[in-house]
């Protein structure tokens, strides 16, 4: 798998995502407790966390969809191989 192979996602199909759906992503900044992703049209979004992120502020990831109750509570998972790295990102 590479980062080429899953694209940006604007905010309506952000909302839509599945669990299991990947998408890229970029790391707008990082603070304690929480990430702030930056998608394609230029939203961004908190990610609270208790983790760092495999990556640095400026960086595209790759992002997991773990679950989404389609109600503004989506988990997020950031995908490396052989680590991964949970976010639980309410929108």
């Amino acid at each position: 798998m590479k980062p080429t192979d899953y694209k940006f996602v604007g905010v309506r199909r952000f909302y839509q995502l599945q669990p299991g759906d990947i998408f890229r992503a970029v790391i707008h900044n990082i603070r304690p407790g929480e990430v702030v992703i930056r998608l394609a049209e230029g939203e961004l979004y908190v990610a609270r966390s208790l983790v760092l992120p495999p990556g640095h502020i400026g960086d595209e990831c790759l992002f997991c969809v773990k679950e989404n109750d389609f109600k503004g509570r989506i988990v997020l998972e950031v995908v490396k191989t052989g680590t991964s790295y949970s976010f639980d990102m309410r929108v």
